[in-house]
């Protein structure tokens, strides 16, 4: 009887572990050059904030793709919570939002859990030319690849 509970109570669980994921809000730096990055949050109208101060930066792999093994200490030179600047190296990317348990379609559409797309403005600075992101023309610049919202700069 002991092991037909704790089968039902496995079962029980691989059920709801199975459904949680989350989707990354990346920039991809597969250029030679660093990169400035720079974004100012609001607070969050709900509960939830999909942005975040708290960053994480990964070396790639390969083109796109992230090598989890090897994490990137990056230093915000802004210290407040609401705003971000972060110069990220060459062959790396950036994890700036987190969307758990949702899929990310447009900037106003409807969050489940009481999310909140709280980014107010994004700039990114090449070498070749400065790209200001506001909320209305965030989904002009990052796109879904693989199964995460991305902008690459090559």
């Amino acid at each position: 009887m002991k092991g037909l509970k704790f089968l039902v109570w496995f079962l029980f669980l691989q059920l709801f572990w199975s459904c949680s994921w989350v989707q990354y809000f990346m920039v991809v730096n597969e250029s030679n050059q660093p990169i400035e990055i720079s974004y100012t949050l609001t607070p969050p109208e709900k509960t939830f904030a999909i942005f975040d101060a708290t960053t994480d930066a990964y070396e790639l792999k390969s083109k796109g793709c992230l090598n989890w093994e090897k994490k990137l200490t990056l230093a915000d030179a802004d210290t407040t919570n609401e705003k971000v600047m972060i110069t990220l190296p060459a062959n790396a990317a950036l994890i700036f939002g987190r969307l758990h348990n949702d899929k990310y379609t447009s900037y106003n559409q409807y969050f489940i859990n009481g999310r909140s797309f709280n980014l107010a403005e994004l700039t990114i600075k090449t070498a070749q030319k400065t790209t200001s992101i506001l909320p209305e023309t965030f989904d002009n610049y990052f796109k879904e690849q693989n199964g995460n919202i991305v902008w690459v700069e090559k």
